[in-house]
């Protein structure tokens, strides 16, 4: 739909579930993700109604699994750059068909959703730059650095589910490698451990979890980074070499 056409979001309940209806030139019609978590999971997203408008014009939709932004872009924008999301039903429809019992894994912790930074990000993975900060990762300390980094998003997604839904996943072998031992971007980061050929999987979700990072220590330290910080213990450094990239090749680009 044309996103210019976006009115507003209003709330309904329909057998015991809420769900959100988006009103489009004047025409309301059903959202097939739920705003709301269902009573499955009762997770009630921490978004005001104006990031609501702009995520649903960035993606399109509201994902189901939707806990709070993240990370937002700088400048004067502040438009959500970044959406942290609970580990359980999200993803497309066809990925929820294809899972085992009602709850579906849903391993990205940090959701990449701005489209002009996305743009950029993919440009630099067009030219080869996912390579050319592999091959970074074997300058001196680099490696151990990136590992840590996954073990901390590793813990930080588990943590984050409630304990009974981590009984409920522990049930299943699959869903544990998912959720409890894969690292960003469900990478199977244990290998890095004993190799010198670790892989970066996505540029976005490196990116994504740098940001968060930011945004987190800005929060608990009452300062505005503005997006960028380097000395923060466990940050993602591949994260922060792309927006070392981002600002030295995209310098209008508002990150």
């Amino acid at each position: 739909s044309d996103s210019s056409l976006f009115v507003g979001i209003s709330q309904v309940s329909c057998f015991g579930t809420e769900h959100y209806i988006w009103r489009v030139g004047g025409v309301s019609r059903r959202n097939i993700s739920l705003l709301k978590y269902s009573t499955r999971t009762g997770i009630v997203p921490e978004v005001s109604e104006k990031d609501k408008g702009e995520i649903f014009q960035q993606l399109g939709y509201i994902p189901s699994n939707l806990v709070s932004v993240a990370a937002r872009r700088g400048g004067n924008l502040k438009t959500p750059l970044v959406l942290k999301t609970y580990p359980l039903n999200g993803g497309a429809s066809r990925r929820k068909a294809k899972a085992e019992g009602s709850l579906t894994p849903f391993p990205t912790l940090f959701w990449f959703c701005c489209k002009d930074v996305g743009k950029a990000i993919a440009d630099l993975e067009r030219r080869g730059f996912v390579k050319r900060l592999e091959e970074r990762l074997s300058e001196p300390g680099m490696l151990e650095q990136f590992v840590k980094c996954h073990d901390e998003y590793a813990k930080e997604r588990w943590d984050s589910m409630s304990y009974e839904h981590q009984q409920y996943v522990s049930r299943n072998e699959r869903m544990v490698r998912m959720l409890r031992d894969s690292g960003i971007a469900g990478t199977d980061y244990e290998l890095f451990r004993s190799s010198q050929n670790p892989s970066i999987k996505c540029l976005h979700a490196h990116y994504g979890h740098y940001r968060s990072q930011i945004e987190k220590y800005s929060k608990q330290n009452g300062m505005d980074m503005d997006g960028k910080i380097n000395n923060i213990e466990g940050i993602n450094i591949v994260g922060l070499w792309i927006d070392e990239l981002l600002r030295s090749e995209y310098p209008d680009l508002i990150l």
